[in-house]
Parts: C-alpha cells; sequence; structure tokens
C-alpha cells in the first residue's frame, strides 16, 4: 500500500522519510538570516533619525536584550570611526607635541615625522572599545547584582550601542572638520560626548526601574571607571 506524507502530500516508497521539513527549517533560516541583516539595516536608519527627533522614545524602543547584536555592531562602527579620527586628529593638530603625553610619545619614538597608521588607528580604536565595554559592564553590575534591577547583560550593551550612534554622527563630523578647524572638530566632539552621557543617563532612568535618587550612583561609577581604564590602562599596550 503506498505511503504519502502527511505534512506535503509526496508518495514515498517504502521506509522513505520525507524531507520537507528539513527544507523548510534550511528555507526558513535563510530567510530570517537576510531578515535580520535589513533588519538591523533599517534599525541602525531609524535610530539616526529618531535620535535627534525623539531621543528618549527612540533608545527605549531599541536598548533592549533582542537588540544586542544590533548594540554590537553600533559599538564596532563607532570605534572604527573614531580610530580614523584619531589618526588624523593627531596628523593634523598634535604631531610633534606627543611627547608631552606620557605613553603616546612613544608612537612618534621611532616614526620621526611620520606617524604610523596602523598603531595609531588600533590605539583609538581600544580607547572607544574600552569605554563602551566597561561602561556597559559596570552599568550591568551596579544596576543588576546590586539594585536587584532586571536589566541584563545585553540589554546594557545594546543601551549603550543605540547611545553611541548619535556620537558616531558626531565623530564623522569631527573628522571631516578636523582637515578645516581643529578647533571646531573639537567642540563638535565635545558636543558629541555630552549628548551621548546625555542620553545614556536618559536611557538609564526609561528603562530600568531603578530609584531616581540612586540612577547617578550607577550613571556615574559606570563613567568614571570606563574613563579611568580608557585613559590609565590602553597607553600602557603602547608604551
Amino acid at each position: 500500500m503506498a505511503k504519502f506524507c502527511t505534512k506535503c502530500g509526496k508518495k514515498l516508497e517504502e521506509g522513505e522519510v520525507c524531507t520537507c521539513s528539513q527544507n523548510t527549517v534550511k528555507t526558513n533560516t535563510t530567510a530570517a538570516g537576510s531578515i535580520d541583516v535589513n533588519q538591523g539595516f533599517n534599525d541602525y536608519l531609524n535610530i539616526i533619525k529618531g535620535i535627534f527627533t525623539r531621543p528618549s522614545d527612540t533608545i527605549k524602543e531599541y536598548a533592549k536584550g533582542d537588540k544586542f547584536l544590533l548594540g554590537i555592531i553600533a559599538i564596532v562602527i563607532n570605534c572604527l570611526v573614531s580610530g580614523l579620527f584619531f589618526y588624523f586628529f593627531i596628523d593634523k593638530a598634535v604631531g610633534g607635541l606627543m611627547g608631552m603625553f606620557g605613553g603616546y610619545g612613544s608612537l612618534m619614538s621611532s616614526a620621526g615625522m611620520s606617524l604610523p597608521f596602523g598603531r595609531i588607528f588600533f590605539m583609538g580604536l581600544l580607547f572607544v572599545v574600552f569605554w563602551f565595554a566597561v561602561c556597559a559592564l559596570v552599568l550591568f553590575v551596579i544596576a543588576n547584582p546590586i539594585l536587584k534591577d532586571k536589566m541584563d547583560i545585553k540589554t546594557s550593551f545594546a543601551l549603550v550601542g543605540v547611545c553611541s550612534i548619535f556620537t558616531t554622527l558626531t565623530t564623522v563630523a569631527a573628522l571631516i572638520l578636523t582637515f578645516l578647524s581643529v578647533k571646531f572638530a573639537i567642540i563638535v566632539l565635545l558636543l558629541g560626548a555630552i549628548f551621548y552621557l546625555t542620553h545614556l543617563y536618559q536611557g538609564l532612568s526609561d528603562i530600568t526601574s531603578i530609584n531616581k535618587n540612586k540612577l547617578v550612583y550607577v550613571f556615574v561609577p559606570a563613567v568614571a571607571v570606563a574613563t579611568f581604564v580608557m585613559i590609565e590602562l590602553v597607553p600602557k599596550f603602547f608604551s
């Protein structure tokens, strides 16, 4: 007696097993992968738009655990842009004065007047990697284990990543301005940092249930520790 697949109706030989379920899973996986890439790109663009017009709503919408990968991608993009800015800023503005800044002077010690692009770029990238990573980790540690908030580590990184997108835009602007006016490049970069910290504090307030009187004790230590690690430890890699 002929047998048929109960799912697709295909006629089966004796002992044959239909593979329609496996094909469906593969198709769905491929489709899901495409949707994830497209969705991630669209999310990034939506954050760029929303961070200017409705920053609080945008941060609440995207600073979630299921947007963790988006947050990581946003941080990586910021780090790459920051590495480029760091190199061209030094090339245009600092040059021979680097010896005044301790560990940074080693970058010039054996290069004469020629700036080593790879080393300076990597140092700038490390600055931002350490800053964002430590900031997200400290936010999580204080908010969750200590203050017993529901925010998990993925949400913490998503929050930092979403807030970094505005900073990425200002860093790109500062990078362009470096070739025109170093002074204005610094101003734009500082404004970007102020907006980032403001967005981070606002987002922390919106997505957590931490008492507003205690919120500053989560925010300030995270920023302080991240800044200390960035300034104190990163140059040691290059000294």
